[in-house]
């Protein structure tokens, strides 16, 4: 008999439950839904842009990050600032072999479906390439993608294939990764009128549009992008820096 995996989650965790110590100390812990101690629990992602998720600098409804971008989807959030102790944890799921991570992931995200207005009719997820997929073993997205729709009991769709492959944009520039998923995408079935996008990281938001732009221009009206983490607003100084950095190269 094969058993689904939410039966043999449940199993797991009842033999070796991975709530018992934190997963970025390991430090013994009381149960939690989040795996984390008091000292270890990550940055939430309160003060956020109304257009693009990600936690903001100032007092505005939006960023500076995104006001001059073209974006195709209609509304993105995340849980968490891609700060400290996230950045370790997406990067244990992406690159450690810890797939268990996304249960994790997962938890942060529900509180986001909890308090949203979101009509959503399939949840989806960003595809890996598949040299990318077979070099890892899983897509992270698909994971937390399958999960969470699972935890809301909406189905989830397998929409998108990646058919091209494209360098990866933690190693890009800015100006770099506006570009790079140009093209990257396609999609594999028509999709339902309100999608939920999902992904693990949202950094300046390109991957997402790209996404959201095939996907309605296939028949999709609404797109709504969730993701575990985002990069924060850079505070203006920093931005000054970098634009004469970008400038003397």
């Amino acid at each position: 008999m094969i058993l689904k995996p939410s039966v043999l989650r449940e199993i797991t965790e009842t033999l070796f439950p991975s709530d018992i110590k934190c997963a970025i100390c390991g430090r013994e812990i009381v149960p939690t839904r989040y795996g984390l101690c008091d000292e270890c629990k990550l940055e939430i992602n309160n003060n956020y842009c109304l257009r693009c998720g990600r936690h903001k600098v100032g007092i505005g409804d939006y960023c500076g990050e995104c006001s001059e971008l073209v974006l195709y989807f209609d509304e993105a959030r995340s849980a968490v600032n891609y700060d400290g102790n996230a950045k370790v944890l997406v990067r244990r799921l992406k690159f450690g072999n810890a797939a268990y991570l996304a249960h994790m992931f997962v938890q942060h995200m529900l509180d986001i479906i909890l308090v949203s207005d979101w009509d959503i009719d399939c949840v989806t997820y960003v595809p890996l390439h598949k040299s990318g997929k077979k070099k890892r073993g899983y897509n992270q997205a698909e994971l937390i993608a399958r999960e969470l729709a699972e935890k809301i009991d909406i189905r989830c769709e397998d929409l998108l294939d990646k058919v091209k492959s494209t360098p990866n944009q933690a190693k890009l520039n800015r100006d770099m990764r506006l570009e790079n998923p140009k093209g990257a995408f396609a999609v594999k079935q028509i999709p339902p009128e309100h999608v939920l996008l999902i992904d693990d990281v949202l950094t300046t938001g390109s991957t997402a549009s790209e996404c959201s732009r095939v996907l309605k221009k296939a028949g999709a009206k609404v797109v709504y992008v969730l993701t575990f983490a985002s990069v924060p607003e850079r505070p203006l100084l920093d931005k000054h820096v970098q634009n004469i950095a970008d400038f003397r190269r």
